[in-house]
C-alpha cells in the first residue's frame, strides 16, 4: 500500500476547494437542477462524488473512471444529463471526510445539490494502515508486524471507522432534507494479497489478519449505508472473489500495488451500476 500522507484538516479544505478535478463552483450548476423522484420532470442530474484517491482516480493514467462510467450509465438509463461533481481528498480518512461535510460550504452546497452521492471511503482507515498506527504494528510503516495484530484491536479501529461514517451520512442527511437520494457506499477491498510492492505485505502472516481487517470493515460500510437508505456496492467481493481470499492484485495499479487499474475502475463500476439507480427515475 502506498504511504498517503495524512492531512491536515486546513490542507484537505485546501484541497477541496482547489482540486484541478473541479473548476471554481460546481460544474454546470443551474437554479433550476433539482431532486426529484420522477424522471420526466429532470433535466440534469446532478452527482457528488466523495471519499479519497480510490475515488479520485487520479492515479489511473488515461482510464474512465469508475464515477464517469456510473454517470454514463444514470445517463444512458434514465435519458438525462448527468453533472458530475468530484470532490474525492486523495490521503482521506473518514475524519478527514466527516470535516469536510461539517465545515466547507462549498462540498455543503454540492451536497444540498445532488440527486446522486457516490461515498468511496476506508482504505486509509484499515487497522494495519493507518499512519497513526492504532495498533502499534506499524512504526516503519509500510513494513507491518502482521502476527502482532490482533481481533480487538481492529474490532476497535472498525467501530472508530463505523462511528464516523455514520456521522458523516447523518450530516448528508440534514443538507439532503428529505429529498430523495440515491446514495451507494462502496467497500473496501484487499490489497495486501499478492502484494509485491509493499514489504511484508505479500506474506502467509498477512492473510488472516488483512482479512479480518477488511471483512469487518466492509460489514460496517454496509451496515451503515442501509441504516441511511442506501445501497452498499459490494467491490470487496468483487476483487477478491467470494471468499475474500483472491487476490485484488489483477485489478490494481501495479506500481503502488494499491490504487484501481482500468480492470479494478470497470469492477467498482459495475458494482454500483448493478444495484440501479433507484430512488431517481422510480
Amino acid at each position: 500500500m502506498v504511504a498517503l500522507a495524512a492531512l491536515t484538516v486546513g490542507a484537505i479544505l485546501l484541497l477541496g476547494a482547489c482540486s484541478q478535478d473541479r473548476p471554481n463552483g460546481p460544474p454546470g450548476a443551474t437554479s433550476g437542477s433539482a431532486s426529484t423522484s420522477d424522471s420526466t420532470a429532470l433535466t440534469a442530474i446532478r452527482l457528488v462524488v466523495l471519499g479519497d484517491s480510490i475515488a479520485l482516480g487520479e492515479t489511473c493514467a488515461g482510464c474512465t473512471t469508475y464515477p464517469e462510467q456510473v454517470a454514463a450509465a444514470m445517463e444512458d438509463s434514465l435519458g438525462v444529463e448527468v453533472e458530475t461533481d468530484n470532490l474525492a481528498v486523495p490521503g482521506a480518512e473518514v475524519a478527514d471526510l466527516l470535516d469536510l461535510v461539517r465545515t466547507d460550504s462549498t462540498v455543503q452546497d454540492s451536497i444540498t445539490e445532488a440527486d446522486a452521492i457516490l461515498l468511496t471511503i476506508g482504505l486509509n482507515d484499515l487497522a494495519f494502515g493507518r499512519l497513526d498506527d492504532p495498533c502499534n504494528v506499524a512504526p516503519d510503516f509500510p513494513r507491518v508486524r502482521w502476527s502482532s495484530i490482533t481481533h480487538s484491536c481492529v474490532d476497535e479501529a472498525t467501530d472508530e471507522y463505523q462511528r464516523d461514517l455514520n456521522a458523516v451520512l447523518r450530516e448528508i442527511d440534514g443538507l439532503r432534507a428529505g429529498q430523495p437520494t440515491m446514495l451507494r457506499v462502496t467497500t473496501v477491498y484487499n490489497s495486501v494479497i499478492g502484494d509485491l510492492v509493499d514489504p511484508t505485505w505479500n506474506s502467509p502472516a498477512a492473510v488472516e489478519p488483512s482479512m479480518y481487517a477488511v471483512e469487518r470493515m466492509a460489514e460496517a460500510q454496509c451496515e451503515v449505508a442501509e441504516a441511511h437508505d442506501g445501497l452498499c456496492a459490494d467491490t470487496y467481493h468483487a476483487l477478491n472473489g467470494e471468499d475474500g481470499s483472491e487476490s485484488a492484485q489483477p485489478f490494481l495499479n501495479p506500481a503502488d500495488a494499491t490504487h484501481l487499474a482500468q480492470p479494478g475502475e470497470d469492477a467498482f463500476a459495475a458494482a454500483i451500476i448493478a444495484l440501479g439507480f433507484s430512488p431517481i427515475g422510480r
